[in-house]
């Protein structure tokens, strides 16, 4: 039996995962002294989990605010850049669907570069030409701060800003559906949400997020916007450190709670993955650093079995167990995702 379920799962990771939430150019930027850190650390944890495609995300700490956004930001992406072409065998950054395309039928792993709130961009429109074409392809307005664009959701069950996006806000949106960068609605407050969906039309994605059922902070997502993005054709990356707010609670199988929460609130084909892993950030940054990581947001509770790229398999065997069938694996493993991308990318 055991043989059996492992060759079922060879077979449903064998076409790549996709994670759409990584916050690998803030790994690599906090470590640039370091080099070939893509090729020697991160090729072989994406290999064990079958992972073949990532969003990269840039984020910007608020120690960087404001001046330094923007420099930070490129130093980031350089990083990134550098760092892949060092596991040029392994790794290659995707600026198309047939580039990803491309890269799942090479067996590389493939990069796709997101920007986790427009801090970079100051208020200038242009800049986010600047980033396109150095890459990004995905576009989340806000982190838990208050930018240029609007407003973040607090981690807490209340308290975020009642405002809706502001001009500038609106105008970044408006761009990228001209550029056909994919809009994450990701840490955005409510009634910026409630702004996007307005605005536009086509599928939108939260990268990374829980529903607040389960984990009630305003920082996680309402059932009436998790349905709002699957009514759209859109998907929901399900993160893995905000499962509850209670540690004991934050396992594997709550993990799967979470999917199988969304996949009937909004349909199979709204539910994907958005780990965000951090613990790899954990285990450079000092206790001080942490402290105010977890001072400024929240705790994040680690899912044993499910903290880094490897465990990717642990997930999909906990979704044989649960019952899920293969076709609706396969959808959650990758193949939501590969819709929109198909969809929105050029």
């Amino acid at each position: 039996m055991d043989t059996e379920l492992e060759s079922r799962l060879d077979r449903l990771h064998s076409p790549g995962v996709i994670d759409m939430h990584f916050d690998l150019p803030l790994d690599l930027y906090d470590r640039r002294d370091q080099h070939g850190l893509v090729r020697d650390e991160f090729v072989p944890e994406l290999r064990a989990g079958g992972v073949s495609l990532v969003g990269a995300a840039i984020f910007i700490e608020d120690k960087d605010l404001p001046e330094m956004g923007l420099r930070v930001a490129l130093d980031q992406v350089a990083r990134l850049y550098d760092e892949v072409a060092l596991a040029a065998e392994d790794v290659t950054i995707c600026r198309t669907f047939a580039e990803i395309e491309a890269a799942r039928a090479a067996g590389k792993i493939g990069v796709l570069i997101t920007m986790e709130g427009v801090e970079p961009l100051g208020t200038d429109l242009h800049l986010l030409r600047a980033f396109y074409e150095l890459g990004v392809r995905s576009v989340g307005l806000t982190h838990a701060r208050r930018n240029a664009a609007g407003d973040g959701g607090v981690f807490a069950p209340s308290g975020s800003s009642p405002a809706g996006l502001s001009r500038f806000g609106k105008a970044v949106v408006r761009e990228c559906q001209r550029l056909g960068i994919l809009l994450d609605l990701a840490h955005l407050n409510a009634a910026g949400v409630d702004d996007v969906l307005a605005m536009t039309d086509g599928p939108l994605i939260i990268s990374h997020t829980n529903p607040r059922h389960f984990h009630d902070i305003e920082r996680n997502s309402s059932d009436a916007h998790i349905r709002a993005v699957g009514a759209r054709g859109g998907v929901i990356g399900i993160n893995a450190v905000l499962l509850s707010a209670q540690k004991e609670k934050a396992t594997l199988d709550h993990y799967v709670d979470h999917v199988a929460y969304v996949a009937d609130l909004a349909g199979i084909d709204a539910v994907g993955i958005g780990f965000d892993f951090i613990e790899f950030l954990f285990r450079h940054w000092t206790p001080a650093q942490q402290a105010a990581i977890s001072a400024n947001m929240i705790e994040a509770h680690h899912a044993p079995g499910l903290t880094n790229h490897t465990h990717a398999r642990n997930l999909t065997r906990q979704l044989i167990l649960r019952g899920f069938h293969d076709d609706e694996i396969v959808k959650i493993l990758y193949g939501n995702w590969l819709r929109v991308l198909r969809q929105v990318l050029s």
